[in-house]
């Protein structure tokens, strides 16, 4: 064999192996990404069961609350829309309690628990109601006290307390007491009154002068002593000489005559000079 022969032999030689380990090369990478794949894959399926188990773990850990309202509300409903909006607005009644450690929120673990009427089938057979919101206060999942819109009692921070507590802890409206004047009972009285040459609160005195005056002395009946009447006695008769009515007869106190009091025009009053 020829030497050109040999050198053409160990070429083809040289270029068959570097084939054969770049082919081995490629296979072996190959291979390795196959591995790293399924270990991957092993990885992932491993780990969704895991996450699954975690999620029921956090799950399970909200312990439920034994003694808690619920409102109950329904997407259907634009009074629970509104009520809703109210509650949750800024600075509104859920932020206020929020404030004084309240939990509100959609898990049985808060003071306060919103679900959907669709989750509250049960506790709606037991309330019969059909307007929402509904709301409740639950224990063991028994119906412990409940609550119906109404104008006198609205749904804020009071009523959720009574809800939750039993005890009505809304501050009390001071009872309005019934005004009391003296009187000596000479004449009938009324309120509405007319001032006293602009005074809107004039005295006994000034009043007795005033009556006593040129404007109403020719008026009064001869009989009366108004000097012993008592002060809304005396405005009392005051209003009436000027609204043209004359004062009921009595037996101390005879009826006066009706006349015209032009001067006495209802614009004097409102303009407070009389």
């Amino acid at each position: 064999m020829s030497v050109r022969m040999l050198m053409k032999a160990a070429v083809l030689l040289a270029a068959f192996m570097d084939v054969a380990v770049l082919a081995d090369g490629t296979e072996s990478e190959i291979k390795r990404d196959s591995k790293e794949s399924a270990r991957t894959a092993n990885a992932v399926q491993t780990a969704e069961p895991e996450a699954g188990r975690n999620s029921a773990k956090a799950a399970d850990a909200v312990v439920p609350r034994d003694l808690r309202v619920i409102v109950i509300t329904s997407k259907d409903s634009e009074m629970c829309r509104r009520e809703l909006e109210r509650l949750f607005k800024a600075g509104g009644e859920f932020e206020a309690m929020r404030s004084q450690g309240w939990k509100i929120g959609f898990t049985p673990d808060n003071h306060i628990q919103l679900v959907d009427k669709a989750e509250a089938a049960d506790l709606l057979k037991q309330l019969d109601a059909s307007e929402f919101p509904v709301v409740a206060c639950v224990s063991d999942n028994e119906i412990v006290r409940s609550f119906k819109d109404g104008c006198s009692t609205p749904l804020d921070a009071w009523t959720f307390g009574w809800l939750m507590k039993g005890i009505n802890e809304r501050p009390k409206e001071p009872i309005p007491t019934a005004i009391r004047v003296a009187t000596t009972g000479h004449y009938p009285l009324r309120g509405n009154h007319w001032s006293v040459d602009g005074d809107t609160n004039p005295t006994k005195e000034s009043l007795v002068v005033h009556l006593r005056g040129a404007n109403h002395v020719n008026l009064l009946n001869p009989e009366w002593k108004i000097e012993e009447w008592s002060t809304e006695e005396l405005r009392s008769l005051h209003d009436d000489l000027h609204e043209k009515y004359g004062p009921p007869a009595t037996s101390s106190a005879p009826a006066a005559k009706s006349s015209s009091f032009d001067q006495f025009s209802p614009n004097r009053k409102a303009m407070g000079k009389f």
